[in-house]
């Protein structure tokens, strides 16, 4: 369709660039300072609109302070799959592991650098480094939501050899399939991890749905293959591949939440204004990372409309992966904490709280919930009420379940996993079934 133009305009515009950088003459007669200034707000507020970068800024997380002190972090990558890396972040004297599940929703994963900042005071952090599609050939094959589920499966599997307690923490559209993943664990008789913390996510599309749930149920499979569905063109490694393009997520953005972008470029003009460079290099970063989009597998786009917004299978307990039936019931001894923000406008308010029903095996004190005041859907993962609010929530629920686990140890009289828990070296790991569409759809509870 569109993407091979749209990538032809992007290849002129980065040999303009280039070319403008050994032109200082072409300003003409403006003041020498005048003319910087107007093209370092044009590098870095416009060009990254235009998704000229060749890759998403990299974390850089060398080290940060901690009880006084800067202490090194060591980042490398771990574990990894055609369409995702895991990434560890880790330091010294880290008691507990953190499996933070970014989003495949459009961003890069370092959109969450702060995240990932925040939650080194509290352990070693792995993050899923999602894969631009545009960059996997198609010799890797197709990554749907079943895809998704075994990846996590396999990462959840590589950390729990650490010893240490994991902690899995869920951010918007990964919230589905990890909920899925641990169900599909616990129902195979594998040891859960100490807590779940799932953050603003569509677990429930049918709760009042957002303005973007709403756009994805009110569309056909059929109109989105042949609307949002493009092929990536020559000149990356996934030629040929379909693929939900970056371009057309960015409009959606633009259109759904513009005002983010906007309070962006407003810290950014506050920082030049007070000539603060360390601010006006943090507003930068902050603008590139936001802006950092990557193109998204076909079949996994058209599983979520289909599955997450238009039949809502795990709410109704219809969800099927790789054959197997997904029962979120099946968890217990884990801390569950859910998280929304009362003005996000990305995940309906209760659709993530409606974990808190289908865990249902679970007791009343390993079911936690939190609504974050003023909150919208970046806040709940970055800036101010992340920092006041959502992350002090998630380091008390770490300090609750690791207590509750040693609790519940001690009462069995025993170190090792709990009766009838298979020890994470011998558990079943996840079998590749073909997959089936459910016949029927069950009616389920919506919460109020």
């Amino acid at each position: 369709m569109w993407y091979a133009l749209v990538e032809q305009q992007r290849q002129w515009l980065r040999a303009w660039h280039a070319a403008t950088q050994f032109a200082p003459g072409a300003w003409g007669a403006w003041p020498e300072a005048l003319a910087q200034r107007a093209s370092s707000c044009y590098a870095d507020l416009f060009e990254p609109l235009l998704c000229l970068a060749a890759a998403a800024p990299p974390f850089a997380i060398g080290s940060l302070p901690l009880d006084g002190h800067r202490v090194e972090v060591d980042e490398r990558v771990v574990a990894h799959t055609p369409f995702c890396d895991l990434r560890r972040f880790a330091r010294a004297g880290a008691s507990r592991a953190i499996l933070l599940c970014a989003p495949l929703a459009g961003h890069a994963a370092v959109l969450m650098r702060e995240t990932v900042e925040s939650l080194l005071a509290d352990g070693d952090v792995y993050i899923t480094d999602w894969i631009n599609a545009r960059d996997v050939p198609l010799a890797a094959g197709r990554f749907g939501l079943d895809e998704y589920v075994a990846l996590l499966d396999g990462f959840v599997d590589t950390l729990v050899q650490d010893g240490r307690p994991l902690h899995v923490v869920a951010v918007c559209q990964s919230t589905f399939p990890v909920l899925g993943a641990l169900a599909l664990r616990a129902q195979r008789g594998c040891a859960p991890p100490a807590s779940i913390t799932l953050i603003g996510g569509p677990l429930d599309a049918r709760i009042h749905p957002s303005t973007l749930g709403l756009a994805a149920a009110s569309r056909t499979l059929d109109w989105c293959r042949d609307h949002l569905i493009d092929s990536v063109p020559a000149g990356f490694a996934g030629q040929g591949r379909k693929v939900f393009p970056a371009w057309l997520q960015q409009a959606e953005i633009a259109l759904v939440y513009p005002h983010r972008y906007m309070a962006l470029a407003e810290r950014y003009a506050q920082a030049a204004s007070r000539t603060d460079a360390d601010a006006l290099a943090a507003a930068r970063r902050a603008v590139r990372e936001y802006t950092a989009l990557l193109d998204m597998p076909a079949e996994y786009f058209l599983d979520t409309v289909d599955i997450v917004f238009q039949r809502a299978l795990l709410a109704t307990r219809s969800w099927r992966v790789h054959g197997a039936p997904v029962d979120p019931a099946a968890l217990r001894d884990v801390l569950l904490l859910t998280v929304e923000g009362t003005r996000d406008a990305v995940t309906g308010a209760g659709q993530t709280h409606a974990a808190l029903d289908l865990c249902s095996s679970l007791a009343p004190q390993e079911r936690l919930d939190l609504d974050v005041e003023d909150c919208d859907h970046y806040g709940l993962f970055t800036g101010e009420r992340w920092r006041a609010d959502v992350h002090p929530a998630l380091q008390a629920a770490f300090a609750r379940a690791e207590a509750m686990r040693a609790r519940r140890r001690g009462a069995e009289g025993q170190s090792g996993d709990a009766p009838g828990r298979v020890p994470a070296q011998t558990c079943r790991r996840m079998q590749s079934r073909p997959r089936k569409q459910p016949q029927k759809q069950a009616q389920g509870k919506m919460r109020g």
